[in-house]
């Protein structure tokens, strides 16, 4: 039954939602419910079967979403079930070890172009440039690519795949489950790149801790199925709704987003500051608080430093602070902390790294 709490919070979610024109709420439960929902409506507005998305990113292990989840560590807690075989995939901008060689950004993107190029052709079944037939229904990308090792591109990126969907009419989801809800900096990390997206998908955060999922989109796509096509006994909720008209406020706020890039630029220059002493440090990547460090053996070679980097991991538990470990050659440290971390809590964070990078240089001779 529509309850006030999901009126406010959907109406909101359309104001801040940053798509242009006439857009509409679906609720869900969980970050993969809500991608089954914008893949379900994005196939049946275009008639489409194909969905594209890049090698690394991750959009849920559910029946309907591990197909879209390209890791080859996650394929063995699919087994035997195969995954949805209408997926395409492409690379993502992962610069710091361009798949192609290249130097960004005198590059020109060329990872896009290359993907561009696969669908120019006929010889696929995506699409045939020539004849003006395309078969995919959407790109759905992460903006940043989070649970691979928390990686942000260059923005061309989002604007090159706007492209190149309006090119050939598909349609552009942006998975911002992770990267949203102030992380970045921005209300949504898709802003960075100043883009116009058809759907957004956000979960997590959006609850603080209470399940649900909402998929923002063009009215026009939402309003092509009809009653029914879409149902789930617990999405958009009282409770869920009314913890995320509080998330909404908090963190759309101007000051809290002020805060964010505050912490985050103090973070990043004590984070500089280690880079200058500590070799083990291959790249940073920082925007908001969103942050990750990719940790080598070699700077030249860029040698992932994947014992070092368990090391400094297991290390790190022991000296009472947590983070995740990632990357595609298991060598990045995904610092996710609370939007409202504060500077004392994170020289604590720099004093433990500056330890224990120095422990791991000796231990592995970097």
């Amino acid at each position: 039954m529509p309850h006030e709490e999901r009126v406010k919070l959907s109406e909101k979610l359309v104001n801040k939602s940053g798509i242009k024109g006439k857009t509409k709420v679906a609720y869900g439960v969980t970050g993969s419910d809500g991608i089954e929902l914008a893949v379900r409506a994005a196939r049946y507005y275009t008639g489409q079967p194909y969905i594209f998305t890049a090698y690394g990113d991750y959009h849920g292990v559910t029946y309907g979403t591990m197909g879209l989840t390209g890791k080859g560590n996650m394929q063995p807690y699919f087994y035997p079930i195969l995954p949805d075989k209408a997926i395409g995939y492409f690379h993502f901008p992962y610069c710091y070890r361009c798949p192609y060689d290249k130097e960004y950004p005198g590059c020109d993107m060329y990872c896009m172009k290359s993907f561009e190029r696969l669908l120019d052709g006929k010889e696929s079944p995506y699409t045939d440039g020539v004849n003006n037939i395309n078969n995919v229904a959407a790109i759905l990308v992460s903006p940043f690519q989070s649970s691979a090792g928390y990686y942000i591109p260059p923005v061309e990126y989002l604007q090159e795949l706007r492209r190149i969907a309006d090119r050939f009419g598909m349609l552009l989801i942006i998975d911002e489950i992770q990267a949203g809800l102030g992380r970045s900096g921005k209300l949504w990390a898709f802003e960075h790149s100043g883009i116009d997206p058809d759907m957004i998908v956000t979960s997590k955060a959006l609850g603080g801790g209470v399940p649900i999922s909402a998929v923002i989109a063009k009215a026009e796509i939402l309003e092509e199925w009809g009653p029914g096509a879409h149902v789930s006994t617990q999405a958009g909720n009282v409770l869920a709704c009314a913890a995320g008209n509080y998330i909404l406020d908090v963190v759309s706020s101007e000051d809290f987003l002020k805060k964010v890039n505050k912490t985050g630029a103090y973070f990043m220059e004590r984070l500089r500051d280690l880079e200058k002493r500590h070799k083990i440090i291959g790249h940073i990547d920082n925007r908001g608080i969103y942050t990750g460090i990719e940790l080598v053996n070699n700077r030249e070679t860029k040698e992932p430093a994947v014992e070092a980097s368990t090391y400094i991991r297991d290390r790190s538990v022991e000296e009472c602070l947590l983070y995740e470990k990632g990357g595609y050659y298991h060598n990045r440290m995904q610092l996710i902390p609370p939007l409202n971390i504060g500077t004392a809590e994170l020289d604590k964070v720099i004093a433990i790294f500056d330890k224990l990078f120095g422990e791991a240089e000796s231990k592995f001779k970097i």
